[in-house]
């Protein structure tokens, strides 16, 4: 148990480090999340025509487990268990829960994605949960395989906690869709929660909120509109 513990740690790196600004390449507490994100995309996009967007959540709602074993051919290190939201383009939208298999080198080779059967009792935890949509100025075309990053951090402490994040790719326009959940038994009071987010393409970061983004406690429930700015290329 103790050595899960610790590979936890170490796959979740900086969690419990200042994520808005010690994290400043990355935007997100793992990348592994990213990695499956991007697997998925990948295995999206040949499959369905109505592809809108889908979001895979980080912390707090991800596992990861060391393993040795093999898929095919294929050696597997690690697994990152989690939940995610799937959304097509006639506005449709299913919580599913997935496994992703990385290899010793943290790649993603496979996710395996199933929507929550709801007729079966199957349900997310009870969660507090914060909606919105990010995207730029401008009409011009969101270029394939860019992925919308976002923490929901407590700024309130010292070092800064993330106390939700999300990785979203969309197949067709922006703004973009998302939803960060925490856990509805955290308490709120005493916080001071702002969220972060970022367009990131292939490891540069595109487009970002200049000032983190304010949530007062009071209002949690109320739909958030984030503008994020182009960075300059020699910023990137």
């Amino acid at each position: 148990m103790r050595r899960l513990y610790l590979l936890l740690l170490l796959l979740l790196a900086m969690v419990c480090v200042s994520p808005a600004f010690a994290n400043e390449a990355d935007g997100i507490s793992s990348l592994a999340v990213s990695r499956c994100a991007g697997r998925m995309g990948l295995d999206v996009r040949e499959a369905d025509g109505a592809f809108g967007s889908f979001a895979l959540d980080g912390i707090p709602w991800t596992t990861a487990e060391h393993v040795e074993e093999t898929v095919g051919d294929q050696a597997i290190s690690t697994t990152i268990t989690g939940t995610g939201l799937f959304r097509r383009r006639n506005g449709a939208a299913v919580w599913f829960r997935y496994t992703c298999f990385l290899d010793a080198k943290g790649q993603a080779l496979i996710i395996h994605a199933s929507p929550l059967m709801l007729h079966l009792g199957d349900k997310l935890p009870p969660s507090t949960t914060i909606s919105g949509t990010a995207g730029y100025r401008g009409n011009s075309p969101l270029p394939h395989g860019i992925e919308l990053r976002l923490q929901l951090l407590d700024i309130g402490q010292e070092p800064a906690e993330v106390l939700a994040e999300q990785v979203v790719r969309s197949g067709w326009q922006q703004p973009i869709a998302f939803a960060l959940r925490l856990p509805a038994a955290t308490s709120l009071q005493h916080r001071k929660l702002v969220i972060v987010a970022r367009l990131v393409l292939a490891h540069r970061t595109l487009f970002r909120l200049v000032e983190p983004y304010a949530v007062p406690a009071e209002n949690i429930g109320a739909t958030v509109n984030l503008i994020l700015e182009p960075l300059s290329p020699s910023s990137r």
